[in-house]
């Protein structure tokens, strides 16, 4: 089988969108299938892997995460056809995706769509004019969207329900999990860590992801403030950088907790498994997820999670691992502590960590998306009606 996979962004930007690409492209290619990426260009930046297809794009990475490919469709047309792939598989539903869905219509190709986020929620965040108006423009471009495609993919169980229910789509949604290195996990050295970021004493908190307002960081800062109130030892380290790192900065200094919140930077992504390993909890507010692959990694490690309850973390979480609170600083803060207070019951969940985590190696995930690229071959292109 030719892959042909259409992104808005791709290495060396880091995130969960392509670390998935990434992961899947590696468990396709293993499987003995051909996986090509047409991807935005970076200066500097030289793949090393084949079938990498860059064009030329407008950096957006530091608000938005993503490059703006320059839509000049008959740039592309020579690689496209050229590869002349089986199906195409678009993980956005703008930009890039319009080149998806363009591409498949012209070459009679069926389109694989991944719901990767929060749509709606994403853009109030980085659009925040008139209250609800860009989430409702933001479900009506993603509903348009829904149409062209031959097969949809969600990342958990309670994704593919909003999208039967507030898309009324009528194509064959699957539920394809995002996928886990779980070989990364085999040797692990925590003590690295704590000892470079001179916490060898400290019940260490962890957060990776994008400092971006839609992941409810300031929230956690607030819920923080109760939580060092009652265990002084406690430090919370965030990894990852994004355009709401200085207003984080400013927010923890303005909450006195400058000495005990550590911005740590991005990190290389085969380091997460020593970062989480030397977490006691791994914390997550964000509720624009679709699935929250840090929150697997962190299981991976066997670090218990305490989580903001959204349909992401509750799919993730749903065989155990760590506890789901409501979106109020009490809740979350009562959660975190209850667990640092109780080492034998952390040590309990993140046993059932590993166990549930699992279900989500390369190799099982890959499968599962075999599948729906079979079923999207055999039913062919979509015709919108």
């Amino acid at each position: 089988m030719r892959i042909l996979i259409f992104s808005n962004t791709y290495k060396p930007t880091v995130s969960g969108v392509i670390t998935s690409i990434s992961l899947f492209r590696r468990g396709l290619i293993d499987a003995n299938h051909e996986v090509h990426i047409i991807a935005p260009h970076y200066e500097k930046y030289e793949d090393e892997e084949p079938y990498i297809f860059r064009f030329p794009a407008i950096d957006l990475s530091d608000r938005l995460n993503v490059s703006l490919v320059l839509p000049f469709q008959p740039l592309m047309e020579p690689t496209v056809r050229g590869i002349k792939p089986d199906l195409i598989h678009s993980q956005h539903p703008v930009w890039m995706g319009d080149l998806a869905v363009a591409f498949a219509s012209d070459m009679n190709l069926p389109l694989v769509f991944t719901f990767h986020s929060r749509y709606d929620q994403y853009a109030q965040s980085y659009l925040p004019i008139v209250p609800g108006l860009a989430s409702r423009v933001a479900e009506e471009v993603v509903r348009r969207y829904l149409r062209h495609c031959t097969h949809i993919i969600a990342p958990t169980p309670g994704i593919c329900d909003l999208i039967l229910r507030e898309y009324l789509v009528d194509v064959p949604v699957s539920v394809v999990p995002s996928p886990v290195d779980l070989d990364q996990y085999d040797e692990l050295d925590p003590g690295r860590v704590r000892t470079m970021l001179g916490l060898e004493e400290a019940e260490l908190l962890l957060y990776i992801g994008r400092l971006a307002k839609e992941k409810g960081l300031d929230f956690m800062l607030r819920a923080f403030v109760k939580i060092v109130a009652e265990r002084p030892s406690a430090r919370l380290l965030l990894l990852g950088e994004g355009p709401y790192k200085h207003a984080l900065e400013s927010e923890a200094a303005k909450l006195g907790l400058s000495r005990r919140v550590i911005f740590g930077g991005m990190i290389p992504h085969e380091e997460v498994p020593d970062y989480v390993a030397a977490a006691d909890l791994f914390v997550f507010s964000s509720v624009t997820d679709t699935q929250g692959l840090v929150l697997l990694e962190a299981m991976a490690a066997g670090i218990p999670v305490v989580a903001v309850e959204a349909p992401g973390p509750v799919d993730v979480l749903s065989e155990g691992g760590g506890l789901l609170v409501s979106a109020t600083e009490v809740d979350f803060s009562d959660a975190v502590l209850s667990l640092l207070a109780d080492e034998a019951r952390r040590k309990e969940m993140g046993k059932q960590a590993l166990r549930a985590v699992q279900n989500y190696s390369v190799s099982a995930t890959t499968a599962c998306m075999l599948e729906v690229y079979e079923k999207a071959i055999e039913e062919g292109r979509r015709t919108r009606k």
